[in-house]
């Protein structure tokens, strides 16, 4: 339906590809070294309980967006790893976030059970305030919503409500100091507005009324500078490829990115976090080649 050349047998074929990989790096390098971290950091009691508050603000340029998310989380630690670091451990959390087009409120459940493999299942309710382009509708697969597009469509926002379901692992590999992060998005959409397709801002792709998106990305980070307590500079590369599966609209991004946590501890913040990316459009049907920019910052509050 698109310009694209990448089909879904191809993305199924990508992703069996790099969990392959992953699952023997994941074997041959980090289970190693964990198992002899283990022996020199005894396992945490059953009974250790995590609980956490956050928040986040970040910004989106082409497509361009602003959030405010704020949450927490209950973890259930059952062994650690280096430095403390959690390996494994079950978690229940909940989020709420705003932007001048909607709001979401969001329930989930994580499982670690071991320092390389993490899921996480996630429940979003969204409600959509029928400006700023919140929710729009389009009237078949091959319609364009880019700038333009959408800036045409000003006054046609629906007032509707949308859910997701997503289901995301994530494996954990590293190469000497690199860290290898694996991450598929499994997304389940349901909406109540007209469409019969939908403009998803989270992917910037096109949704049907119970349609689904995958995603899946992998980033390099490596250590750039090294402080006090957890305070650290990772940088490094990462690629995104994501499909739509009934428009079947693919895109492709590559580029760096940046994760500062400049100081341990900052006025009651624990852990406060500016993080940005910058990458090319490799393969997008409206943005093709152009640039693509995030930045945020956030901070977890310990109870």
């Amino acid at each position: 339906m698109n310009d694209s050349g990448l089909t879904t047998k191809t993305l199924k074929v990508f992703s069996l590809v790099c969990l392959c990989i992953f699952l023997y790096m994941e074997t041959a390098c980090v289970w190693p070294a964990f198992a002899s971290t283990s022996e020199d950091n005894p396992a945490a009691p059953p009974s250790q309980i995590q609980t956490t508050l956050t928040a986040d603000l970040a910004a989106l340029r082409n497509p361009d967006g602003m959030m405010l998310v704020a949450g927490g989380y209950q973890r259930w630690v059952q062994e650690t790893a280096e430095e403390g670091v959690p390996a494994r451990y079950t978690q229940t959390g909940f989020g709420l976030g705003v932007n001048p087009a909607y709001a979401k409120g969001s329930l989930q459940g994580e499982w670690q059970p071991a320092i390389f493999f993490n899921l996480r299942l996630k429940y979003d309710l969204y409600r959509f305030f029928g400006t700023n382009a919140g929710l729009l509708s389009f009237p078949d697969a091959d319609a364009k919503f880019g700038r333009h597009e959408i800036e045409d469509r000003e006054g046609t926002e629906e007032k509707a409500t949308g859910h997701r379901v997503l289901l995301q692992p994530t494996f954990y590999g590293k190469a000497g100091p690199i860290l290898i992060m694996n991450q598929t998005d499994l997304a389940y959409y349901r909406f109540s507005g007209d469409g019969p397709y939908f403009l998803d801002w989270e992917y910037d792709t096109l949704v049907k009324d119970g349609d689904s998106v995958l995603a899946n990305r992998t980033q390099f980070l490596v250590p750039s500078w090294k402080g006090p307590g957890a305070a650290v500079l990772y940088a490094g590369p990462y690629y995104e490829i994501t499909h739509a599966v009934d428009a079947d609209i693919t895109r492709q991004r590559v580029g760096g990115q940046v994760y500062w946590v400049p100081a341990d501890t900052f006025r009651g913040m624990n852990k406060p976090r500016i993080y940005s990316q910058i990458g090319i459009n490799i393969q997008d049907r409206n943005r093709q080649g152009e640039l693509y920019m995030a930045i945020g910052v956030g901070a977890d509050f310990n109870l």
